[in-house]
C-alpha cells in the first residue's frame, strides 16, 4: 500500500444537504492499468479502517473506568497499550493518519476532545502511544505536562538511563515547558 492513504470523513452534497461520508484515499478510475493493485490498497485501507474500529472499542472500556481523563497518566497510558496495534499489525509508518481518523473521526472524547485544525487530533494518540513505551516505573516520576515535553523527543523512550537523569533533573528544578525542553537537549548532547 502506498501508506499515505487512508479512509477520511468528506462532506458531499446530497439533494441539496451536506452529508458527512467516510471515503478511501485509494481511487479506482477507468481505465487505470493498475486496477488489481488498487483494489489490494482498498482491502488493506479497509482492514486498517477495521483494526481501528475494533481497537477503539477496547478503548471504550478503557474509558469507563476514568471518568476524569484529561491529562491522566495512567489512563494515558493503558490506551497506549492499546495503540500498540499499529506495531504488532505492521502499520507504524502508518500511525498519524490512524490517529487522526480515531481521534478526530470516530471519538475526538477519548483522545482530549474535538481540535479545531484536523491534523491537530493526532497529538495526544501520538503521546499515548510513546508514553506507553517507557518504564510503567517511570510513569508517576514526572508530571503529564512533563511527560508530555520529554516525549516530543524522537525515541527519547528507548534510553532509559537518559529519562531517570530528566527525571532527576525535573525534580531538582522543576522544570517544565521550554526550560525542560533546554535541559533535555543539554543531556542528550552529553550522551
Amino acid at each position: 500500500m502506498g501508506r499515505k492513504k487512508f479512509i477520511k470523513n468528506q462532506l458531499i452534497e446530497v439533494n441539496g444537504k451536506k452529508v458527512e461520508v467516510s471515503i478511501f484515499g485509494t481511487a479506482i478510475k477507468p481505465g487505470d492499468k493498475n486496477v488489481l493493485g488498487n483494489i489490494e490498497e482498498l482491502l488493506e485501507e479497509e482492514k486498517v479502517e477495521n483494526v481501528a474500529k475494533n481497537i477503539l472499542d477496547e478503548i471504550e472500556q478503557i474509558a469507563l473506568k476514568y471518568p476524569d481523563k484529561k491529562k491522566n497518566l495512567r489512563y494515558y497510558y493503558e490506551v497506549g497499550k492499546m495503540l500498540q496495534f499499529v506495531d504488532k499489525e505492521g502499520y507504524t509508518d502508518m500511525r498519524g493518519l490512524i490517529w487522526e481518523r480515531m481521534a478526530c473521526d470516530f471519538n475526538p472524547e477519548l483522545f482530549g476532545g474535538e481540535k479545531k485544525v484536523r491534523s491537530e487530533s493526532k497529538r495526544h494518540p501520538e503521546f499515548m502511544y510513546l508514553l506507553c513505551k517507557i518504564s510503567e516505573t517511570l510513569l508517576e516520576e514526572l508530571s503529564w505536562d512533563q511527560w508530555y515535553e520529554v516525549m516530543k523527543f524522537k525515541e527519547i523512550y528507548k534510553n532509559e538511563s537518559l529519562l531517570r537523569q530528566i527525571i532527576s533533573e525535573c525534580k531538582k528544578e522543576n522544570l517544565s515547558g521550554i526550560p525542560l525542553r533546554n535541559k533535555i537537549k543539554e543531556l542528550r548532547k552529553k550522551k
